[in-house]
């Protein structure tokens, strides 16, 4: 009940939750997808570059995570 007073169910909050969520997988299967490309072109630094993107995407899944479960939100459904 104390999240609707504080408008915490509305659009905004569940467009933000989205995005939340949405965009560290979306970095995720970015740098799996082009740094696989990159592997089978042998552009090991273009690789490396995807690594280091995958890496920063999972750990903007788990700081977000944590953001979103520490002030009570809930996953997107």
């Amino acid at each position: 009940m104390e999240q609707d007073k504080l408008g915490m169910s509305g659009p905004t909050m569940r467009l933000l939750r989205l995005w939340l969520w949405l965009m560290p997988v979306a970095i995720l299967v970015a740098s799996v997808v082009f740094g696989w490309i990159a592997a089978a072109d042998g552009r090991w630094g273009l690789f490396g570059v995807m690594v280091a993107m995958g890496v920063l995407g999972a750990g903007l899944l788990v700081f977000h995570y944590w953001i979103l479960h520490r002030f009570g939100a809930e996953a997107p459904r």
